[in-house]
């Protein structure tokens, strides 16, 4: 009687946690946050999986499969759900005024952007409603986090132990450009442009990890 008893509280955890794992990726699919018709979040199409077998990239987690939509798209997985955990596009050679006006669509679509760095990267983050958190959400986390002189990357002080966190991001747009963006330039060179969307959240729930190597 013992043995049937702990192999239903088995079942019945397991259940429960993947129901909350799959909750956390409809919670994030709802954002509709993507790019060419793939979104975080999402389980793939059929059309989409055709693209997986032929196109692989060698990843060093089991839990994760890569790869190539084209020369310019990396779609990365859940190997388990089939979801899209995170999107990664790359423009090779960019004008600044190609780039000006990808970053103005991107606020027609999403608003004003979390934060500029450097006049290189634009980032647009999401806490867990799918609601933009703004720079002063930003910098008020920063601020509150004891490790910000220590000199850690920003992706490692969110999941610095011991910290209170009131920053809480479920997903990211981040675009990246080699040159300026905003800044006028007396010789104006092309740009290679990356915009990543992705979810810290998902990367975790999927590999146990903070980046996808």
């Amino acid at each position: 009687m013992k043995s049937i008893f702990k192999v239903v509280v088995l079942i019945t955890s397991v259940v429960s946690m993947l129901s909350g794992s799959t909750d956390l990726y409809n919670q994030v699919e709802k954002m509709n946050k993507g790019l060419d018709g793939y979104i975080v979040g999402k389980a793939l199409t059929a059309k989409q999986q055709k693209s997986i077998t032929k196109n692989s990239i060698a990843s060093n987690n089991k839990n994760i499969f890569k790869f190539l939509v084209n020369d310019d798209l990396v779609i990365a997985i859940n190997k388990n759900n089939n979801r899209v955990i995170a999107i990664n596009k790359r423009y090779k050679s960019l004008a600044q005024e190609d780039v000006k006006k990808m970053i103005g669509e991107f606020i027609f679509k999403y608003d004003e952007p979390t934060a500029m760095a450097h006049d290189k990267m634009v980032y647009w983050v999401y806490d867990k409603d799918g609601t933009k958190l703004s720079e002063n959400d930003l910098k008020k986390w920063k601020n509150s986090l004891k490790v910000k002189n220590t000199g850690l990357p920003l992706a490692q002080a969110i999941h610095a132990t011991g910290e209170k966190i009131d920053f809480n991001p479920y997903l990211s747009l981040k675009m990246n450009s080699t040159e300026a963006i905003m800044t006028e330039l007396k010789e104006p060179k092309q740009s290679t442009v990356n915009i990543i969307v992705s979810s810290d959240r998902l990367i975790q729930d999927t590999t146990g990890m903070t980046d996808i190597k």
